[in-house]
């Protein structure tokens, strides 16, 4: 129920005072009457089955939990005492409650009565009022109507301060049903049963897990959405897949307590695996760079042995043209030929060396892989930014947002290093590619369709987004 409308500054009061529902009270009272019996049921069971009675349970499992059940039956017992109490406490807290809303309205019904008292009183003539000092004495008729008026005041001032107290009475009764109440609860509590310390421990324990669940679970939708605006950049894989393995870890352990659902560890697993299997292949396929680089290097050599023998037989050439020059023109044209092919060796040899130092040829090399932090990989998530954001960089990259990147330089390479070499290497096959798409794909749904569109996050108006994940998830939850 609302705050009531009013002046309630009639009755000193800024607002309503008393803002209730009672019908909300009568469904608690129902509430814990049915949370009461409904224990008390289980406890019976318990306590049957305690006894020995083998229509509820048998077998040696039964045999093994029996003084467990008869333990555990005499606190449910005493449990049901605190939801008794609670039922009796606000069964009791009702009428006064009642009460209470009755009069505080009464209460301002009759201070807005004594409100139009005194305002009619002051419109009523006052003979006395602005009398010269030298006016004859007042008639009979004339102290009449001051009598009148003076009385009317009285009366609408009287009605008022009742009215105010009235509503004070109903606020301080209330009050006290309220400490009554509170009083009748706490002392159904204090029963015996106390939470151990492991008990405690294990509170704490899970309060910090769902704490850690929801930080990561943020971190990893942060990440996912960082990914997208700036794809391939593998410090933020590995950061996803730190961030996936805690939550997994924090949700089996909430569900191996009893405090979380299957459902959550399945979820967060899957999440995992995704990870896993973009690892696996990029690791096929680094696998098979590694090895295509090895035979492109064999080729590489070749072809540069031949075109060092190649220019070293121009030159011997030239040497002796420039030996057997009969002019100086002759002479200088042969000298000026061999610098030349001199200088074209040097810079064969220093491609070669400089391919075989750096592990890179014709652009292509092994790049350093996401679950590997180190200096390199840094340096090339450093390039992986500057493309996007760069001034000459290669700008946002759809191949890399699907980590089919490698898959397609593979191709590449293979082409280039037959044409260039005549070096047959193995490419990624196609199903890589389709695969390194569709786990990408596949991780969209698990993080941003399901994850913050279909599963609670606990937060706000998160709290229940789908009532088929809530029904779900119950049955996936240990009991």
């Amino acid at each position: 129920m609302p705050a009531r409308g009013g002046n309630w500054s009639l009755v000193g009061e800024a607002s309503d005072p008393i803002v209730a529902d009672t019908q909300v009270v009568h469904e608690l009272v129902d509430y814990y009457r049915s949370i009461a019996d409904e224990i008390r049921t289980e406890a019976d069971v318990l306590k049957r089955i305690g006894e020995g009675d083998e229509s509820q349970f048998k077998g040696e499992s039964a045999d093994a939990v029996r003084k467990k059940s008869g333990e555990v039956a005499a606190s449910l017992q005493k449990m049901s005492g605190r939801y008794d109490a609670i039922r009796d406490a606000l069964t009791g807290y009702l009428p006064s409650l009642e009460t209470a809303l009755d009069e505080s309205a009464a209460a301002l019904r009759e201070a807005e009565d004594a409100s139009a008292a005194g305002s009619r009183a002051a419109s009523m003539v006052d003979p006395s009022q602005g009398r010269a000092q030298d006016a004859p004495p007042l008639t009979a008729d004339e102290q009449g109507a001051v009598d009148a008026k003076h009385r009317a005041t009285e009366d609408a001032r009287a009605g008022a301060d009742a009215a105010t107290a009235k509503l004070r009475r109903a606020v301080d009764t209330l009050n006290g049903a309220g400490r009554q109440a509170a009083s009748t609860i706490r002392a159904a509590w204090d029963d015996g049963l106390h939470d151990t310390l492991g008990d405690k421990i294990k509170a704490f324990f899970s309060k910090l897990l769902k704490i850690l669940v929801k930080i990561f679970t943020y971190i990893g939708i942060a990440l996912a959405a960082l990914a997208i605006l700036i794809p391939g950049v593998g410090i933020l894989t590995f950061m996803a897949a730190v961030a996936a393995s805690v939550t997994l870890v924090a949700n089996i352990t909430l569900a191996s307590m009893g405090e979380g659902s299957w459902l959550d560890v399945i979820t967060s697993a899957v999440g995992l695996v995704l990870v896993g299997v973009g690892g696996a292949l990029t690791k096929a396929v680094s696998t098979l760079k590694t090895a295509g680089l090895a035979k492109g290097f064999a080729g590489f050599q070749k072809t540069s042995l031949d075109k060092i023998r190649n220019l070293q037989d121009l030159r011997s050439a030239q040497i002796t043209k420039a030996l057997g020059a009969r002019s100086a023109s002759e002479y200088s044209a042969a000298r000026t030929e061999v610098q030349d092919l001199s200088k074209q060796i040097a810079t064969v040899k220093e491609t070669f060396a400089a391919a075989r130092t750096k592990n890179v040829l014709d652009g292509f090399k092994e790049k350093p892989n996401w679950w590997r932090p180190n200096r390199a990989l840094w340096n090339e998530d450093k390039a992986k930014v500057l493309d996007v954001f760069g001034k000459d960089g290669k700008g946002w990259q759809w191949e890399r947002l699907f980590s089919v990147d490698r898959q397609f330089e593979m191709t590449k390479m293979q082409k280039e290093m037959w044409s260039k070499y005549g070096v047959q290497i193995a490419a990624s096959p196609t199903w890589h590619t389709w695969a390194a798409g569709g786990r990408v794909v596949t991780s969209w749904v698990n993080t941003f369709v399901y994850g913050q569109g279909i599963k609670p996050t606990g937060w706000g108006a998160d709290q229940e987004r789908v009532p088929g994940y809530k029904e779900v998830s119950g049955a996936l939850t240990t009991p």
